[in-house]
């Protein structure tokens, strides 16, 4: 017999002068502000708007980007569009074998936007 206790889960967090010093150090890393191009892979020639707040006490920011704009964005914006991603699934649709079970699928992961600094163009 096993007994299992569900329950919330133990939080490691650090002290609160080490939590500060990481968020000032991460904050002043996304406040960089760096000039390049935005790709919108999705849909060419268009436009992606979006609402954007990381961190705690800021102002909800409202950021429209046209396809192609050469523009000025900090690295937290930047990180969070070229981590934009969906994923394509593929569905085999051949039965198994064995002629139980469903038939097996994978995906593909891929971007749908693209900010590439003009140090790289």
């Amino acid at each position: 017999m096993e007994v299992r206790e569900i329950g919330r889960k133990i939080k490691n967090s650090l002290p609160p002068a080490e939590r500060d010093a990481l968020v000032k150090k991460s904050r002043a890393d996304d406040d960089k502000i760096r000039t390049g191009m935005f790709e919108f892979i999705d849909a060419q020639g268009g436009w992606l708007e979006f609402a954007y707040r990381k961190y705690p006490g800021e102002s909800v920011k409202m950021i429209k980007l046209i396809h192609g704009e050469i523009c000025d964005l900090t690295m937290g914006i930047i990180k969070h569009l070229n981590n934009t991603k969906k994923k394509v699934r593929r569905y085999n649709l051949e039965l198994p074998s064995n002629g139980a079970g469903r038939p097996p699928r994978s995906f593909e992961t891929i971007s749908r936007v693209r900010f590439t600094p003009t140090d790289v163009l």
